[in-house]
């Protein structure tokens, strides 16, 4: 019986068919797995307590035990963690590595488990591409991408001494000394106004937001000792109260929807500051972040990139504040996505 196939020249099995073969698959393609499995590694490792476990040395017996695992794999397992610096080897067992007691045990000051959870929920919409791909973004409502864990991921991250440097921008263009009264719009965990007071113990700080924010800056208050007061309620319709001598507010809604000038304006003592830390119209030019931050859609997301204020009133705003009677103090780009606006409510002479 003939075969109409032709056989390949074996020769081609005697040299490399491209020379840049084990570079792409084993190195390129390779690296992607190997990335792959880690972020798996720890996630797993992660929720399952793990870390939590070996906070003081101990077995790979006893891991297996506490947490109902195959012995064998979690041999495996552990010596996985140590090769990816997450646990160090000791005599007899296993304990977590400085990076993992610092970032990854719940009892240390500096667990960063609200972060990431927020990135093991973005391993998820990935592991779903395909799906996204054909039928479009998810729908979600807008609190469960912006509700109470992404604010405590936010208030985790806070902890790299960002709330110093923003206190420290603010006071090298204007002086706090003088004044009292601080509204902290749409401040979620209230650390920008506990470093404030803490730095100006002169201003007394209420923190506006949401329902379900305001309990989260209360136990920040708490856990600082820096006193706070806090006014929940929709920012768009509820009574600020005030005014204030400063009205701070920092990446929301209220620094750039004309629909809040005269809101933010009404807050604002005569004489009093308006300080505004804002996106700037750029998004990002990474392709995979923009990728990520579209598999997921909600009401008023506006925007296709990650970054950037998507809000057609962004410079329509200011120029309202500016006719309402408010002057311009400071106004300067901060980095490639924001800008610091710092305004002053001239008061009225009779």
């Amino acid at each position: 019986m003939e075969n109409d196939t032709m056989a390949e020249d074996p020769e081609r099995l005697m040299h490399p068919v491209r020379n840049d073969r084990d570079a792409v698959i084993r190195g390129k393609f390779g690296g992607y797995m190997t990335g792959f499995a880690n972020a798996m590694i720890l996630r797993t490792s992660f929720r399952l307590g793990l870390f939590d476990i070996a906070a003081s040395p101990v077995s790979a017996k006893e891991i297996s035990g506490k947490a109902g695992l195959d012995a064998d794999l979690t041999v495996m397992l552990c010596d996985s963690l140590v090769q990816m610096g997450l646990l160090d080897g000791v005599e007899g067992g296993y304990v977590d590595s400085d990076a993992a007691s610092a970032y990854l045990c719940r009892d240390s000051d500096t667990y960063q488990g609200n972060t990431l959870n927020g990135m093991f929920d973005n391993m998820d919409e990935w592991m779903h591409l395909e799906e996204r791909l054909v039928m479009g973004p998810r729908y979600v409502h807008r609190e469960e991408m912006f509700g109470e864990k992404w604010l405590r991921a936010i208030a985790e991250s806070c902890l790299d001494g960002s709330v110093g440097a923003i206190v420290d921008e603010i006071d090298s263009r204007v002086d706090l000394s003088g004044y009292r009264t601080l509204l902290d719009l749409g401040g979620g965990h209230g650390l920008h106004s506990i470093g404030l007071v803490h730095r100006h113990p002169n201003l007394e700080a209420t923190v506006f937001d949401v329902p379900m924010m305001c309990p989260i800056a209360m136990k920040n208050s708490e856990r600082y000792g820096v006193p706070l007061r806090t006014i929940a309620g929709d920012f768009y319709k509820d009574d600020l109260g005030g005014p204030y001598d400063v009205v701070y507010s920092s990446f929301n809604l209220s620094t750039s929807d004309i629909r809040m000038a005269d809101r933010v304006h009404g807050a604002v003592a005569d004489g009093g500051l308006l300080i505004l830390r804002r996106h700037l119209p750029a998004t990002s030019q990474d392709s995979i972040r923009n990728l990520e931050w579209s598999l997921r859609t909600w009401d008023g997301k506006g925007k296709k990139n990650y970054g950037g204020s998507w809000l057609p009133t962004a410079e329509a705003y200011i120029d309202k504040l500016i006719g309402l009677g408010m002057s311009m103090l400071v106004r300067e780009q901060m980095d490639g996505s924001s800008e610091l606006v710092i305004m002053t409510k001239s008061p009225i002479h009779p």
